[in-house]
Parts: structure tokens; C-alpha cells; sequence
């Protein structure tokens, strides 16, 4: 007969156990786990960096297309204008051959209708521009960044209207910074025929780069950068315009020669004029708020316009160039 075994078995696990076993395997569970968690944090946030960032790009892109779509405007309008130009001056150009060819047929002129036909013939003078020299005058100090850009970008524009409306077109660029800043005070291009090297034009355009520092004072050396234009080789009977642009004035002990000069250019023959574009800066508005009286007395002098920078450069060159 087999004895009934007698050995005593005991499985016992209290809570406390329980308690220990769980907590240890959440903390193995969470030493495995951290690494990753930490990885989906940092993804997370460069996400939204990356969000960020796009939205942005985004908003600034659509402000750049509005303000593109502003320049295509402002150009269209400035072209218009132009054609209008170019159809008045052909109408008073048809009247006076009229008048001339009546007065030759009544066998003399009278007095009245040679003076009819001399009004008509100064308003075509005016009104056409057969040749065209003109001359961009530019600061190029730190504060000029943009404008400069403005210059690169809308030079091919600028030359593109202004084609329309003349039949020989000409362009030269000065360049001039502060004798206080290092390297060349004073940087150009010659007057250069648009319908054949434009390219030159633009590659010295591209070539233009506003100084890293600025000066010591506010005033800039205007009076050589006018010396540079006015030393040119002009057409005799081009219609010669200088356009300075920039935001300080000549320094004081030489502003009165820059206005005599100007003035000197502006009487030495016909249709010669020095506008002025004015550019209101933050050094302007932090000191040097002369230069916005400076450049509307060289404007004054050189018999010109004076027209203050608004954000469209191309309308301000036009505007110096049809309004005189």
C-alpha cells in the first residue's frame, strides 16, 4: 500500500508584492521608453519650428507678390502716361505742319500765324525728346542698402520706358560714399547708348554695394559725385539730365559749391537739369533732416525737380525725367 505523500506546499503573494513588482516594472518600463519620448518631444518641436517657419516664408512671399504687383502698376501707369506724352506731341507736331503749309499757301505768313506756329513748335520742343543723356547720381553709405537694390532691380525698367519715349538713349552712373569711409570715394560708368550695351549698364549697376560702416557725421560727399556727372562727355543737342539720389547733405563747407556748380551746369545751355530724389532714411530721421532742405535747393539750382523717395523707385526717376 503507498503512503499518501505528505510534502506541504505554499504560494502566498501579499499586496505590498504586488505593489513592487508593478512599480519596478514601470520604472524599467520608463528607463526603455525615455529615450524615444524624449526623441518625440524634440520632433514635435521641430515641427512646429518648421510650421513656423513655413507660414512665415509664406506670409512673406505674398507680400511680395502684392508689392510686385504694385511696381507691375505703378510701371503700366508710368507707361500710359508716356504714350499720352508721345500722342500730344504727335497731334501738335501734325498742327504745325498745317499751320505752315496754310501760311506757304496764302503766299506770306502773317504775324499772328508765325507766332501761332512758333507757341506750337516750343510746346513740341518741350514735349519731344529726340536724344537723352541722363546721369544717376547715387550715395552708396550703409544707409542706401535698399535703394541700391531698388536701382539694380529696376534699372532694365527704367530703360525700357524711357526707350519708348526717346529715340537715342544714354545713361551713365556715379557712385559716392563718405571721404571718411575706406576705399574709392567716388565710382562710374561713362554715358553708355542703352540699344546696344545695356548690359555693361546693368553689370556696373549689379556691381554696387552700400559700405558696411557707416561715417562719422551725416553729411556725404555729394559735391565730388556731382563732379563726376558734370565731367562727362555730353551730345550738344541731347537733352541732359543729372539725377542725384540720397539722403544727407554735401558737407557744409563745400554745400555752396555744390550749388553753384549746379546752378554754373543748369546755365551753360539748353535743357540741361539736375533733379534730386530725395530718400528719407533712419539716419535722416535720426540727425540728418538737412538733407532733405539740401537736396531741394540742388533741385532748385540745377533747374530741376525734387521729388521725395516713396517706395517705388522707378516712379521717382520718371517723375524727375517728365515733369521738367
Amino acid at each position: 500500500m503507498k503512503l499518501p505523500s505528505r510534502d506541504v506546499s505554499i504560494f502566498s503573494m501579499s499586496a505590498l508584492d504586488v505593489l513592487a513588482m508593478a512599480t519596478g516594472t514601470f520604472v524599467l518600463l520608463v528607463v526603455i521608453l525615455m529615450p524615444y519620448y524624449r526623441m518625440t518631444v524634440d520632433a514635435n518641436a521641430a515641427m512646429d519650428d518648421v510650421l513656423a517657419s513655413t507660414e512665415a516664408q509664406q506670409a512673406e512671399a505674398e507680400a511680395l507678390e502684392r508689392a510686385a504687383a504694385a511696381d507691375q502698376a505703378a510701371t503700366e501707369q508710368k507707361i500710359a502716361e508716356a504714350e499720352e506724352i508721345l500722342r500730344a506731341a504727335a497731334e501738335l507736331r501734325a498742327a504745325a505742319i498745317s499751320l505752315r503749309q496754310e501760311a506757304d499757301a496764302a503766299d506770306g505768313r502773317t504775324g499772328s500765324d508765325s507766332r501761332r506756329i512758333a507757341e506750337l513748335q516750343a510746346q513740341i520742343d518741350q514735349q519731344i525728346i529726340k536724344e537723352l543723356d541722363l546721369v544717376f547720381v547715387i550715395d552708396t553709405t550703409a544707409s542706401m542698402t535698399e535703394v541700391i537694390r531698388q536701382l539694380r532691380d529696376s534699372m532694365a525698367g527704367i530703360v525700357r520706358i524711357l526707350e519708348r519715349l526717346v529715340p537715342s538713349l544714354r545713361v551713365g552712373v556715379v557712385s559716392y560714399r563718405d571721404r571718411e569711409l575706406p576705399g574709392r570715394v567716388v565710382e562710374s560708368i561713362q554715358l553708355t547708348p542703352t540699344d546696344t550695351s545695356l548690359d555693361r549698364i546693368q553689370r556696373f549697376v549689379s556691381g554696387l554695394r552700400a559700405s558696411r560702416v557707416g561715417g562719422r557725421t551725416v553729411h556725404e560727399d555729394v559735391d565730388k559725385g556731382l563732379e563726376e556727372a558734370l565731367s562727362m562727355r555730353f551730345r550738344p543737342d541731347a537733352k541732359l539730365t543729372i539725377i542725384v539720389i540720397g539722403d544727407a547733405a554735401a558737407h557744409r563747407p563745400e554745400q555752396s559749391y555744390t550749388l553753384r556748380i549746379a546752378n554754373r551746369f543748369h546755365n551753360s545751355g539748353a535743357r540741361r537739369t539736375i533733379s534730386t530724389l530725395f530718400v528719407p532714411t533712419r539716419s535722416f530721421l535720426a540727425g540728418g533732416r538737412g538733407g532733405r532742405e539740401f537736396f531741394r535747393d540742388l533741385a532748385q539750382a540745377g533747374g530741376g525737380t525734387f521729388n521725395q523717395h516713396s517706395g517705388q523707385l522707378i516712379e521717382g526717376v520718371l517723375l524727375s525725367v517728365l515733369e521738367e
